[in-house]
């Protein structure tokens, strides 16, 4: 059977080619020589896609007949240059429909609505902010993303003022939407057609004082006049400490206003719920003046976090804690409310051989994108 092949196969080699009796007549070669696939073989890529197929294939045509005339390198040159423009047009016409970075085009101070104020102490007030966080409209360079960022506010104009947020970092599902549309993509049945940005709204908490100002300290639903500017800083330095493996236990040390950056880390800003303990030393300076009361049994209920509140030292309230267990290689302390609150925790830390120490001070590296070198 092997021979029998080889010899058919030898047979057909030797048969002479045919070509098809119209091109015969016609003194050209056959229509396989010239088909439309061996001619787009023969063309070099030019990086255009079918939607410029006119423009592009006369380009193409040029270029095969420039080089099947054994034209000069500054023909093909201009050609090259020719197709290098038609691709820039092309580019142009797409418009927004083309991939661009987010919201490197966008103003970076938006409007904020009040939607509620409280008091949480006799000088301290808790202001809840619907903000806009779009990554069409807000960088996100410029967006609260982590906890440990300050956040800035305007009123009417007045000068920028950072503030603590108390609430957690913005949920990043709430961009599936804009992003889709920044990239170009498009759903089912969607047509390209000009449309509005698409808006995220979500809620903002921030602590304020009377230092900070009577038109930010008296803010409330009636105020008009609001801006929320780029959030400052990068958040905390929590890379460490991400596995919830390697530390299955976290300690948090709050004072002052990092109260409110305790509140954030726990509402949605360190994967609390998968830890095995997490436990918040609150310092204040006496039992009458504890902010976020009512959230502790929230925070123990859903969270899982207890708190323990305290007026002494943290290394005191640390050692008459019966109900803390730990390992000291697998356990991280997260100092936070200012250096007398990093004082107290590298104490704590060293009376209790802990070796991961997360300061409130101590900033993550900001982040890049490779394609363009910038920040965003």
């Amino acid at each position: 059977m092997a021979r029998g092949v080889r010899t058919t196969r030898a047979m057909a080699a030797a048969a002479p080619t045919t070509t098809t009796t119209g091109a015969m007549m016609a003194g050209h070669p056959s229509r396989r020589s010239r088909g439309p696939k061996a001619f787009r073989r023969s063309i070099p890529s030019c990086g255009i896609s079918s939607g410029g197929a006119r423009d592009c294939w006369s380009a193409c045509r040029a270029l095969a007949d420039a080089a099947g005339a054994g034209a000069g390198a500054a023909d093909a040159s201009e050609v090259v240059d020719e197709l290098k423009k038609l691709k820039e047009e092309k580019l142009e016409r797409a418009g927004k429909y083309r991939a661009k970075v987010a919201g490197t085009e966008t103003p970076e101070w938006t409007g904020a609505r009040v939607v509620a104020a409280r008091e949480l102490l006799p000088k301290l007030r808790e202001v809840v902010l619907e903000v806009e966080t779009s990554r069409e409209l807000v960088s996100l360079r410029n967006s609260y993303c982590a906890a440990g960022k300050l956040a800035q506010l305007k009123v009417k104009g007045s000068d920028a003022l950072a503030l603590t947020p108390a609430s957690a970092p913005f949920a990043p599902e709430a961009q599936h939407g804009p992003l889709l549309k920044l990239r170009g993509d498009l759903t089912a049945g969607q047509t390209k057609l000009p449309e509005d940005p698409i808006e995220v709204k979500q809620r903002l908490s921030v602590l304020v004082t009377p230092d900070d100002g009577d038109h930010i300290y008296t803010l409330s639903p009636d105020t008009s006049g609001v801006e929320v500017g780029p959030f400052l800083g990068a958040g905390l330095n929590l890379r460490k400490i991400r596995s919830v493996y390697n530390y299955p236990t976290v300690i948090l040390l709050a004072e002052g206003q990092g109260i409110g950056t305790a509140k954030a880390l726990i509402e949605g800003g360190m994967d609390v719920r998968y830890r095995e303990s997490v436990t918040l030393f609150y310092k204040v300076p006496h039992q009458e003046s504890v902010a976020f009361a009512e959230e502790q049994q929230q925070w123990l209920d859903q969270y899982g976090v207890r708190t323990v509140v305290h007026t002494e030292s943290f290394l005191d309230a640390f050692d008459d804690d019966a109900l803390l267990e730990y390992h000291p290689e697998a356990t991280a302390v997260i100092s936070l409310g200012g250096e007398e609150a990093e004082r107290g925790a590298e104490e704590l830390c060293q009376d209790a051989e802990i070796g991961t120490h997360i300061r409130a001070s101590e900033e993550m590296q900001e982040m890049h994108y490779a394609d363009t070198g910038r920040v965003v």
